[in-house]
């Protein structure tokens, strides 16, 4: 019998952890699924610790290699159109899944056919693998709270790590890769996962519904290069997926990036870039405080309050109060 899933991850210089992480796909309950690895141009040794490990390892995989650089999102893309199962489930090349992640996605999405995509929680760790305070709570974990947030014309939070229908996830687009200005940053690649989810959203007038499994399936890295995080590019993302969900809804064409970026005024670029400091003094002051550097924590501290308390309020909720 034909297997249904594709496990998919999109590596790019991650020789320091992917051993790790195919061995915590070699360890899954469920084995049943078609693993492709896609090396981003990496530039360092991951494609030899990726052999070394199924020397090591046997287990059925395939490699591809890609031409040019792309970046994440075109990773996500072209694994898109390139598989041909039902699902596909993506892990990051740093992320430790736990033994039963395949096995209780795949049941679960398997067994409701209004269900197109369905997601776990996730729990953070450093660089070295050591549990870290907080993790990601995301999503709604029925299909009438999905219901209502979809109508509403909200945004739909949810962690990449995932199982969804690859051919509905096509149907309304894929993983976005055009319309983004050349170079760095890479836009395309900031927020894409909520691009997605919040473009399949718009499939709830027909039944369908992306809902989360209320558990922890899989470890999720933290490194300290999230110090320098992207946040204004991430806010400016945000923006611009509500932006083309609201149009969708009306009938209107979508805004590309480009064209979305050139028509925001001065006056709302401020107040991102308000929001943006607010997040990056967060997350240095969480670094610093855990590294043992409290004057440097506490001053971050409170420039985010400063800079916006909703947020800080925010974020604190959802880490501490919303933890099992």
């Amino acid at each position: 019998m034909k297997t249904e899933i594709t496990l998919a991850i999109c590596m790019y210089n991650a020789e320091k952890y992917i051993e790790e992480t195919l061995a915590c796909i070699k360890a899954q309950t469920m084995q049943d699924f078609h693993l492709l690895i896609v090396n981003d141009c990496s530039t360092d040794g991951s494609v030899e610790c990726v052999k070394r490990f199924f020397k090591q390892n046997p287990r059925q995989y395939e490699l591809v290699s890609l031409p040019k650089n792309r970046g994440l999102c075109a990773g996500r893309r072209f694994v898109e159109e390139h598989a041909t199962t039902k699902y596909l489930l993506f892990v990051d090349a740093d992320d430790w899944p736990l033994p039963t992640l395949v096995e209780k996605l795949y049941h679960k999405i398997s067994s409701d056919s209004d269900l197109m995509a369905v997601g776990c929680y996730q729990s953070f760790m450093d660089s070295k693998g050591k549990d870290l305070i907080g993790g990601i709570f995301l999503g709604e974990t029925s299909k009438e709270g999905f219901y209502e947030k979809a109508k509403k014309e909200k945004l739909i939070f949810m962690q990449p790590t995932a199982i969804y229908d690859r051919a509905i996830a096509l149907s309304v687009g894929g993983h976005q890769i055009e319309g983004f200005p050349l170079g760095k940053p890479h836009y395309q690649d900031l927020c894409e996962d909520l691009d997605l989810w919040t473009r399949m959203s718009d499939l709830y007038i027909q039944g369908k519904a992306i809902v989360v499994a209320p558990e922890v399936l899989c470890r999720y890295r933290k490194h300290e290069k999230a110090l320098s995080a992207n946040s204004l590019g991430m806010l400016l993302r945000m923006r611009h997926i509500k932006m083309n969900l609201k149009r969708r809804r009306k009938g209107l064409d979508e805004w590309s990036f480009i064209d979305f970026r050139a028509q925001l005024s001065t006056e709302e670029m401020r107040r991102l870039e308000k929001d943006a400091c607010a997040a990056d003094a967060l997350r240095r002051a969480y670094y610093h405080l855990r590294a043992g550097h409290i004057i440097a924590g506490v001053k971050d501290l409170f420039l985010s309050i400063e800079s916006n308390p909703h947020y800080f309020v925010d974020k604190v909720k959802h880490n501490l109060l919303r933890m099992k």
